[in-house]
């Protein structure tokens, strides 16, 4: 721990205490996750489709924080050059900003050694998030001399960071030394970042863009720490139950010199993420290992070509269906519309048969997703 007298505003800690019995548990099951998800086989074709995915996503939770309104889709379309009128400048300014951020993230490499903050990396993620932003008091890359009130007293209450320029300052640069020392180094990877996020976050050295630049600093800590996906999927979780992200906040403030409401959410987030996102990896593979089942099982000649084209259909479209649905709706009635209802009922039966599809207890049909165990 770390305690700093500022010029104005008093004392100041810097704390990596937190209550073990409650956050090792968690720390043991986000660190097996992350290994179980760095072990899993993933094709380039699939990773292509997932990284972009988790980018727009993430851009879109960590903008939504900030009361930004455009969706992951739209995100998707900004990112390839298409200009949407319905949002404002502003809005779109601020994603485009988000997407170069983000490029900066991708660029940070893995490596056995703990990566340091520096002052000028903060700097220069702030001066790309909020440039071309003039609203308000804020200046791109440079820190606030003034006075902030952070969150409202339905998230547990209002805190007033240092005020003072000077106070901002020398509080950055304890916090550097701090986080870059030999205790923050030994730390768990995951504590750490949060560690990061959380004091800077505290100091709120920017009139504007905190949040973003917070968030950014504990995707690069975890990034260059060999935890692969959560750095960039982490916002969503935090959109997603924003309330008790600012609560954590709010209690490990109250607590000055313990951090284990924060860590706690943060944990939990590491975890809930690394779950969707073994979920995605594990649904992609299946995917595209029944893809090559299928094939196999039409050379064999033990499916039909239409019966293919209708599993490879379902694998693109994972939708349930009914007898009649085959015939009249779209997109099986491409596939049915010149065939008579029992080569339909054939079908279905047949591949079922083969655990290709299952039916539910509403009589749908869907695709059986563990056919091959």
């Amino acid at each position: 721990m770390k305690e700093f007298m500022t010029f104005k505003s008093g004392k100041f800690y810097f704390s990596e205490k937190y209550d073990a019995h409650r956050i090792n548990t968690l720390l043991i099951r986000a660190n097996v996750l992350n290994e179980t998800v760095v072990d899993l086989p993933i094709l380039p074709e699939l990773a292509s489709q997932i990284e972009p995915e988790i980018m727009y996503s993430s851009i879109s939770g960590t903008a939504a924080i900030e009361g930004n309104p455009i969706t992951k889709d739209d995100i998707r379309k900004l990112a390839e050059g298409e200009d949407i009128e319905k949002y404002t400048k502003k809005d779109k300014l601020e994603i485009t900003n988000l997407l170069k951020a983000y490029n900066l993230l991708s660029q940070v490499e893995a490596d056995d050694k703990p990566i340091l903050l520096s002052e000028k990396l903060i700097l220069d993620i702030h001066l790309i998030i909020t440039n071309g932003l003039t609203d308000g008091q804020n200046v791109p890359g440079q820190y606030r001399n003034g006075l902030v009130h952070v969150s409202d007293q339905a998230h547990g209450g209002v805190y007033t960071p240092p005020r003072i320029l000077a106070d901002i300052e020398s509080l950055m640069k304890e916090f550097i030394v701090w986080i870059n020392s030999n205790a923050c180094l030994k730390l768990d990877p995951f504590i750490r970042s949060a560690i990061a996020h959380y004091y800077f976050c505290l100091i709120h050295p920017f009139w504007d863009g905190n949040g973003r630049t917070g968030r950014l600093i504990e995707a690069i800590l975890l990034q260059s720490a060999h935890i692969k996906y959560v750095p960039k999927i982490l916002s969503n979780f935090y959109y997603r139950n924003v309330d008790d992200y600012y609560l954590a906040f709010s209690r490990a403030i109250k607590l000055k010199k313990d951090i284990t409401p924060f860590l706690e959410f943060i944990l939990k987030a590491a975890i809930s993420s690394l779950d969707e996102i073994k979920g995605s990896i594990i649904y992609f593979i299946r995917k595209f290992s029944l893809r090559e089942y299928y094939f196999l099982k039409k050379r064999e000649k033990a499916i039909t070509t239409r019966q293919f084209d209708l599993l490879s259909m379902l694998l693109d479209n994972p939708i349930g269906f009914t007898l009649k649905d085959l015939i009249e709706l779209r997109p099986f009635s491409f596939l049915y519309n010149k065939t008579s209802v029992q080569t339909a009922r054939r079908d279905i039966k047949k591949l079922t048969d083969l655990k290709l599809l299952q039916i539910k207890p509403d009589g749908k049909c869907f695709l059986n997703l563990r056919a091959l165990g």
